[in-house]
């Protein structure tokens, strides 16, 4: 390429250094041409290829034929009619008569021209040409490694900055409109909420210091580590109002910097923070440091503008967020005036908070100019509600009776000594959802003396139960004994342990409902469960053993506490289980708690606020749920005299999956007293100032919601003991002698009468004895009177006590 262009370049030197009349006889000059413009031509088209360009029109021209008019012509004409082009180059008279017939004018310089050779005038201007290029570009070169030599001694000596938006190095003298790049939002798991890609969205100037003028992604992170702490700052004017309808909030604080992130060093420079506004991307936000320097530079602006205005979130007046300085007469900032307002609330909340500029500290106590955004009252007189209503059965909280304990019936020189009570569902990695699990330990003591060596060996043992009630036992589905295997025999003054386990399915109502239930019986819920185990000898002879189980209800059932402003709930007699809702205060900065939903101060005027909107005073929470086997549903009772919420109504019923509403339960429960105010230091609290409210009359809520229709349920058939089991004292009358009767109002005390009667009477009295054996002493020297009556209180043996005695006053009558 460079050879062709100076080439060219010779070639056009050396064509204008000819005469017009050596131009038009010197034939060589088109040949030459042409040729360059070949040359030329495959050049181009090489380097646009290159560049992936298609040719223009302009550089098509050399592609063209050289042109060509009338004087070329004709001057070729006489070049071939003379000889040819050496002929005419050597002969001067020919070359003077050409130039007659052209009107043209020979010189003494046109033959020199002629037969000067164009080649070698083409190498002559080739090599002055190359000579003149490496000169410029020597001198070029020069000037150029200068001029950057120049420029990075000035790029060494100005001030290297880092850009707080973008993390990057940068000079002044490179910044520039779109210099830097970043992303408006922060960055969560790798994704940017601003845009949603990993690439910079923003363009923008680099930035040495943070500031709030647009958002960018340090600058959350670098406001979070000062405000997401509490050693960072120390609060000391902070003021909210968040509207009622849209949860939307306005705040402003103004604090101490401590510290730039939390567990770093103290600052030792005074400096204090003021915001207004939440701080993310989509909203309008102030958050500025300040110290003694900025705040003097801020008042000297606001001596030239007359604007005190520190910001404004919005310029509605229904609601904003607003920061501006205080000014002295003298026009000296001496203060921060912070103010906020919802469209909800009455009026602003303002305060204003005194400053010394020069220690960039408070100079007094903060000024509450005005306090309460929603205003509430104080009730004139407490508040009344109806009494609870409960419709339906409630369970029993202790258990039915104490458990009965029944003497084994045998033959058998055995004696049985049950290890504990007999348990349910308490043994094992898992219980069945349709069957109880009914499970005990016996210890079976052979009293034989080992003098007689009478074995006992058992070769069967077969379990049977029955509900209280029932006159007949029924198989129970399996037992299993442990490790006792059949035949086991045991030795005279020998014992043997036998763990048992009698699985007793449920009635088919009890097993749809497929409950697990631990440490209980399902099917003894309402009524006691016997089971009787019959171990056979290999003489056929029985052992005969009952226990008795009753149900104990949990003590970890449902019951109102202490805090509990109302307790409700709804008993399931199948299964035993309780549904219960309550409501109880609850803990700052919550007032109360509505079965696990709290409600702030802010939460409650909401309610009142949509009350004195709708008319509507009885507020449903819209907090119930209906669990399918219980459903309960809560309204606020709003008094729009002194606007507040004075109290909760509760429904508690049985829910939809149940085919019919047969229990349910309605009460009250008062609220707390509560009020919005706020401290002498401007903080926003919710506290009972009621004292300081204004008073009103007290204005009722119009319920509109009724206690529901309820069908009945069946009521339970419990049977609390019967005589099934009870041992059976026979007395053969025809043995006993005929002997005076004694009339029954004459019957004295039993021993009394033990020491009256005959012989004749003697057998009976035996059998007395026999039947109170296990009773206690003073019991038995009871009188008849009250032995004859059947009392819960005392063990079951009084039941064959009382038949005993029944049969010895009929003997004494006679």
């Amino acid at each position: 390429m460079n050879e062709t262009l100076k080439r060219a370049a010779s070639l056009i030197q050396a064509y204008r250094k000819q005469g017009k009349i050596a131009r038009r006889l010197n034939m060589s000059n088109g040949a030459n041409f042409v040729s360059m413009a070949s040359s030329i031509a495959a050049c181009s088209q090489d380097l646009m290829l290159s560049l992936q360009i298609q040719q223009t029109g302009d550089i098509s021209v050399l592609s063209r034929s050289v042109p060509s008019d009338a004087q070329d012509e004709a001057a070729k004409q006489f070049v071939q009619a003379n000889g040819g082009q050496d002929i005419i180059n050597n002969n001067p008279a020919l070359v003077e008569e050409f130039a007659k017939k052209m009107h043209l004018t020979m010189s003494s310089e046109v033959m020199e021209q002629m037969q000067t050779s164009m080649e070698d005038l083409m190498e002559e201007n080739q090599s002055r040409i190359e000579a003149l290029l490496q000169e410029n570009t020597s001198k070029t070169v020069a000037e150029t490694i200068k001029a950057m030599a120049s420029q990075a001694r000035e790029q060494e000596a100005e001030q290297r900055l880092i850009c707080l938006q973008c993390d990057k190095e940068y000079r002044e003298s490179g910044n520039g409109p779109e210099a830097c790049s970043f992303h408006k939002s922060s960055k969560i798991e790798d994704s940017f909420s601003c845009c949603g890609k990993a690439s910079p969205c923003t363009f923008s100037n680099h930035r040495a210091t943070h500031h709030c003028e647009y958002p960018y992604t340090n600058f959350f992170g670098y406001a979070s580590s000062i405000l997401g702490y509490v050693d960072t700052t120390l609060s000391w004017v902070e003021i909210s109002e968040k509207d009622l309808l849209t949860d939307k909030e306005q705040t402003v604080s103004v604090s101490k910097l401590i510290r730039w992130k939390s567990r770093h060093d103290r600052i030792t420079k005074p400096m204090m923070v003021i915001r207004v506004g939440r701080i993310y991307y989509e909203n309008k936000y102030y958050f500025h440091v300040f110290d003694a320097e900025a705040i003097k530079a801020a008042n000297d602006k606001v001596r030239k503008t007359g604007n005190a205005v520190i910001f404004r979130s919005t310029d509605s007046l229904e609601e904003y967020g607003l920061a501006e300085w205080s000014l002295d007469d003298a026009g000296v900032i001496n203060g921060v005036k912070v103010a906020v307002k919802v469209t909800t609330s009455d009026s602003p909340v303002i305060s204003v908070l005194p400053l010394d500029i020069d220690t960039v500290s408070p100079s007094g106590e903060v000024q509450s100019i005005s306090k309460a955004g929603f205003k509430v009252y104080k009730p004139a007189e407490p508040y009344k509600f109806p009494e609870l209503r409960h419709v339906g059965p409630i369970l029993r909280t202790t258990a039915l009776r104490e458990v009965r304990e029944f003497k084994p019936k045998t033959k058998l020189p055995l004696v049985v000594f049950p290890e504990g009570k007999m348990v349910a569902n308490t043994r094992g990695q898992f219980v069945r959802n349709n069957a109880d699990k009914f499970q005990g330990t016996l210890r079976l003591f052979n009293k034989a003396s080992p003098t007689n060596q009478e074995f006992v060996t058992l070769v069967s043992c077969k379990a049977e139960y029955r509900l209280v009630g029932e006159q007949e036992y029924k198989d129970a589905e399996s037992l299993t004994l442990g490790d006792v295997k059949f035949p086991a025999s045991i030795a005279p003054n020998q014992s043997l342990e036998v763990p048992f386990e009698a699985i007793v399915l449920r009635n088919a109502v009890q097993q749809a409902l497929r409950q697990n239930c631990w440490n209980y019986a399902m099917i003894a819920l309402h009524n006691p469960v016997r089971v009787r185990l019959t171990f056979k000898d290999i003489e056929g002879e029985e052992l005969v053993y009952v226990q008795e189980y009753i149900h104990k209800p949990s003590t970890r059932m449902a019951a109102k506490e202490e805090k509990d402003l109302l307790f409700l709930y709804i008993d399931d007699m199948l299964d035993a289980t309780r549904s219960a809702i309550r409501v109880k205060e609850a803990e700052a900065p919550y007032v109360v708690d509505v079965n696990y939903t709290r409600f702030t101060v802010n939460d409650l005027n909401k309610i009142v606020y949509k009350a004195e909107k709708s008319g509507q005073t009885e507020v449903d929470l819209k907090c119930g749920r209906d669990a399918g086997y219980f459903k309960w549903d809560a309204w606020a009772l709003v008094d729009l005299s002194c606007r507040r919420v004075y109290g909760f109504k509760l429904l508690l019923t049985t829910g939809s999956t149940q085919e019919k509403r047969t229990t349910a339960t309605l009460g009250y429960a008062p609220c707390p007293l509560y009020s919005t105010g706020r401290e002498d230091d401007g903080q926003t609290k919710d506290f009972l100032n009621i004292d300081d409210l204004e008073e009103r009359p007290i204005q009722y809520a119009v319920e509109t919601d009724v206690f529901p229709e309820v069908e009945p349920s069946k009521p339970l058939n419990v049977v609390e003991d019967d005589d099934v089991d009870d041992e059976k004292v026979v007395v053969a009358l025809d043995s006993v002698p005929v002997t005076t009767p004694v009339p029954v109002s004459a019957v004295a005390p039993v021993v009394a009468i033990a020491a009256a009667t005959s012989t004749s009477v003697t057998a009976a009295l035996s059998e007395v004895s026999k039947a109170t054996a296990s009773l206690d002493s003073a019991v038995f020297a009871g009188s008849m009177a009250s032995l004859e009556k059947r009392l819960e209180s005392l063990d079951a043996n009084v039941d064959r006590m009382a038949t005993a005695l029944e049969k010895l006053v009929t003997i004494l009558s006679q």
